[in-house]
């Protein structure tokens, strides 16, 4: 009986008596260590397993988070991607205008300022180089501005009294010819040299009866004479620019009245001043044809290179090489 073991279960209807060997006994023994090794290492599972869970739906949570975060921001740069897209639209409308309006006024400035034979095919000519050329066209009409006599030789203009050509002298009462025209000024006047140049002669004159009297010689073989001053403000060997004050109206000389003699001279002949005085930008090529004595051509080719090598001291080399390229497009003459 030592090797066996006996298990009583009693219930209402009494006891029963279950015998088992030693065998069975320690077969139930280990099974019992092995359910609860089984147990315990489930339940080390379970817990693992548990918290594995919950990282997981941490990490998913906040991989949730990032991709909310993520979408908004792309939402928001997706809005602000239009809002920038409807700016630049309208940027590029309101650039289209002003180029249109540029164009159009560019246009109109070139046919107030190009020959009909720049004119042709200008269309075709990029609008960079269209504005270069005007640039080039408005520095070689400043230079010729100021280097040829042009605009009214006193400084608040009045009005002409006499004009050039054969009169009735209003002293001597001789019909002779007047080699200039007359300001109708006061005494004390304000008189301005009409283009650059050197003061060549500045002195009370007797034998040709102007009295005080001023001689500017300017480039190119061109001189202006201005008569009968009250005051003269500059000597010999002076450089005026134009518009500069040389003097002031007077009565000296033989002279009915205060008013200003004004003469122009190229080469040593004598020229009818008057489209000089009217000569502008706005009638900047009517003197070509006006003014016959004049070699414009020659002269305004001149102009033309010293316009060049302004613009290459102005602009970068690589830009100014282009610009006076023998390939441009565009011709920089402004008259035959």
């Amino acid at each position: 009986m030592r090797n066996r073991f006996t298990i009583t279960i009693s219930d209402v209807h009494g006891a029963r008596h279950y015998s088992f060997s030693q065998l069975a006994k320690r077969f139930f023994g280990w099974l019992l260590v092995v359910m609860f090794f089984a147990w315990v290492i489930g339940a080390a599972t379970v817990w693992w397993f548990s918290n594995k869970v919950d990282r997981v739906q941490e990490q998913h949570k906040f991989a949730v988070q990032a991709y909310s975060d993520r979408l908004a921001k792309t939402q928001q740069d997706y809005e602000q991607m239009l809002s920038e897209k409807v700016e630049l639209e309208a940027s590029l409308q309101e650039k289209s205008q002003q180029l249109d309006t540029l164009d159009s006024t560019l246009q109109n400035i070139e046919e107030a300022m190009l020959t009909k034979q720049e004119l042709q095919g200008i269309d075709d000519v990029p609008l960079a180089e269209r504005l270069q050329h005007l640039q080039m066209s408005s520095l070689e009409r400043s230079l010729m501005l100021n280097a040829v006599p042009n605009g009214p030789a006193v400084k608040n203009f009045k009005g002409l009294t006499s004009l050039y050509g054969f009169r009735k002298h209003p002293v001597t009462g001789v019909r002779k010819k007047h080699n200039g025209i007359d300001y109708r000024s006061k005494r004390g006047d304000e008189v301005i040299t009409t283009a650059d140049g050197i003061v060549s002669f500045s002195a009370y004159n007797k034998q040709s009866g102007f009295g005080n009297l001023i001689t500017v010689t300017h480039a190119n073989g061109f001189k202006t004479r201005y008569g009968h001053l009250s005051k003269r403000s500059v000597k010999v060997g002076d450089f005026v620019y134009k518009g500069d004050k040389i003097g002031e109206v007077g009565n000296t000389g033989r002279s009915s009245g205060a008013h200003l003699h004004y003469e122009v001279l190229f080469l040593s002949h004598r020229l009818d001043p008057k489209p000089f005085h009217e000569w502008t930008q706005a009638n900047y090529n009517a003197i070509f044809k006006e003014v016959k004595l004049v070699p414009w051509g020659s002269l305004v080719q001149v102009v033309n290179l010293q316009a060049k090598r302004v613009e290459r001291q102005l602009l970068p080399q690589d830009v100014a090489f282009k610009a006076n390229s023998p390939s441009s497009k565009v011709s920089f003459t402004t008259t035959d």
